[in-house]
């Protein structure tokens, strides 16, 4: 069996590192309305708050470069951007890009501006600007990531999540830009053997589904890193759900050797984003998120403090 863990990621000395980022970096400017720990920094500008957020592809742009598949990897990137910001309930506006290479690779970044310029039309962003770096040396291969800008005059933090609301997930598309340093050493061990096209499919942009249920939605949760634990941004109440059915690559990565409960601490087994609304919104909110994803209901807060999920083989995970 093969944990996060070993293969160099350990998620618990992650959130060790973002707690004491978070006490280093404790804003000091009364403009600032978020700091560190959600899913973007957001500052109050007269009546409108503006949002900044930072994100890149992780080493799934290592997959995609010895697969020579690297437009997904353009979408991915402004994906991973504008789903936190979306998240806040901040319309994304405009991004600047930055790409260091180990050495000059012309095809490889063809593919990779063709995927932002996707990915920025879907989301109605311009991209503003960026940075292209050569580094021997230190970077292999590339490394790719994003910032964006996002503003609204009303924000969606999840403060007022109560007991009794409802949870909704909207599907991803496969694996989206989280795990690749397990998913890379599945592939390399020979465990696991996959259709690169199933495994570098991008992820999925939410901007749109979100951007119509603002009004009806009391908050979202962008499923990325660390996977539901995500949630705890959103509330402390206890969160229950239930993922009846996922989809068969994350079926194909514990038949390669990752444990059950390991698949739900890192892998988004399905679900992309979580939507927060009180239980009359519901069927509204299902009717106009179905027109571009398919989404259910998967849960319900609850009094009580927690994350649990009964999984699809019907497991119980206190995540």
């Amino acid at each position: 069996m093969t944990r996060y863990a070993d293969v160099g990621v350990d998620l618990d000395e992650v959130a060790k590192l973002h707690g004491i980022i978070r006490n280093l970096m404790s804003p000091e400017k009364t403009i600032t309305v978020l700091g560190p720990g959600h899913y973007a920094g957001v500052i109050r500008l007269d009546d409108i708050y503006l949002g900044l957020h930072t994100d890149g592809v992780g080493t799934k742009v290592q997959l995609g470069l010895s697969y020579g598949i690297t437009e997904p990897l353009g979408i991915d990137c402004v994906a991973m951007n504008v789903n936190d910001l979306i998240s806040l309930g901040l319309k994304p506006l405009a991004l600047v890009d930055y790409i260091a290479m180990e050495s000059p690779m012309e095809e490889p970044l063809d593919g990779i501006i063709r995927g932002l310029k996707a990915g920025a039309a879907e989301s109605d962003v311009d991209i503003v600007g960026g940075e292209t770096a050569i580094m021997p040396g230190v970077i292999k291969g590339m490394d790719l990531s994003c910032s964006a800008l996002g503003a609204s005059k009303v924000l969606k933090t999840g403060r007022d999540v109560r007991p009794g609301d409802i949870i909704i997930g909207l599907e991803s598309n496969g694996i989206h830009s989280n795990g690749f340093t397990l998913v890379r050493k599945l592939l390399e061990s020979g465990a696991l053997k996959e259709d690169p096209k199933v495994l570098l499919k991008p992820t999925s942009i939410y901007v749109k589904p979100v951007s119509e249920v603002l009004s009806l939605i009391k908050a979202a949760a962008h499923i990325t890193g660390g996977s539901f634990s995500k949630l705890r941004r959103i509330t402390t109440y206890k969160i229950e759900m239930a993922i009846e059915n996922t989809q068969d690559i994350f079926l194909r990565l514990e038949e390669a050797g990752v444990p059950h409960d390991e698949m739900y601490r890192v892998f988004n087994m399905g679900i992309g984003m979580i939507l927060f609304l009180s239980k009359e919104n519901a069927e509204e909110v299902l009717s106009i998120t179905g027109k571009y994803v398919r989404s259910n209901i998967l849960g319900q807060v609850n009094q009580g403090t927690g994350i649990v999920v009964r999984t699809h083989k019907n497991v119980i995970l206190d995540l």
